[in-house]
C-alpha cells in the first residue's frame, strides 16, 4: 500500500494530535520512513545493522548511560515500543533536540512524509 502526500500527513498530524506522537519522531532515509518507536526492518536495517544508531546516540549532550539505554531499545531483541516511548520521555528538551540533530547529521530527515 502506497500513502498518497495528503493522506499520510493527516494520519502524522492525527497521531501527534492525539498524543502517540509527543516525544516520538518520524526518520526518513534512504527511501524509508519509520517512528523511531516502532520496531521494523526498515528500523533494523537503516539503524542496527548499518552501525547508525551508534554513531547517532553518541553525542555529547547524551550521558554514556542514556546512550546504552537508545541503542539497547532500538535494537534489543523483544524491546517493545513502550520502552522507547519511556526513555523519550525522560529525555531533557535539550537530549531530545541533541538526538534529533545527530539524526540528520547523520543523514537522515525528521518528521518528512515519504512522498513529500
Amino acid at each position: 500500500m502506497r500513502w498518497s502526500g495528503p493522506g499520510f500527513i493527516i494520519t502524522v498530524l492525527a497521531l501527534v494530535v492525539s498524543g502517540c506522537g509527543s516525544n516520538n519522531f518520524l526518520v526518513y532515509k534512504d527511501g524509508s520512513n519509520f517512528f523511531i518507536t516502532r520496531d521494523c526492518e526498515a528500523r533494523q536495517r537503516l539503524l542496527c545493522d548499518s552501525g547508525d544508531i551508534g554513531r547517532i546516540v553518541a553525542r555529547p549532550a547524551l550521558p554514556q548511560s542514556l546512550q546504552n539505554r537508545i541503542k539497547e531499545a532500538i535494537c534489543a531483541p523483544g524491546v517493545t515500543k513502550a520502552d522507547m516511548h519511556e526513555i523519550l520521555a525522560e529525555m531533557t528538551e535539550e537530549q531530545l533536540s541533541s538526538l534529533k540533530q545527530s539524526f540528520r547529521d547523520n543523514g537522515y530527515e525528521i518528521n518528512k512524509p515519504i512522498d513529500a
